[in-house]
């Protein structure tokens, strides 16, 4: 991933709506499958005009298929404590919001 890197305030407020809407199946989701896969984070990958929200749980081997093995480690360790991050990449933007809930 090539993208540079952008601090926002916020996401699209159709990926923070979805998110809001589905906090608690997102939350269910994340917690079996840490437990059964260990250490990793949501993905989101998403497009509004094609009205796409594909969901998944990605766990380390997988995040090192999209991101560098030292990028994932260095983002992982610094997911604030208490917090999950939804990783989100948004493809008609081209590009990723790391959301921490």
């Amino acid at each position: 991933m090539s993208n540079p890197i952008q601090t926002v305030n916020s996401a699209p407020s159709y990926i923070t709506e979805f998110i809001h809407t589905n906090l608690s199946q997102l939350n269910e989701i994340f917690e079996k499958e840490q437990s059964e896969r260990g250490p990793g984070c949501m993905r989101f990958l998403c497009s509004q005009e094609t009205n796409k929200m594909d969901v998944s749980y990605m766990d380390h081997g997988n995040m090192c298929q999209i991101l560098r093995e030292d990028s994932w480690m260095s983002l992982y360790q610094n997911i604030p404590q208490d917090k999950k991050l939804f990783f989100v990449q948004d493809i008609d933007l081209n590009s990723v919001f790391l959301i921490y809930i």
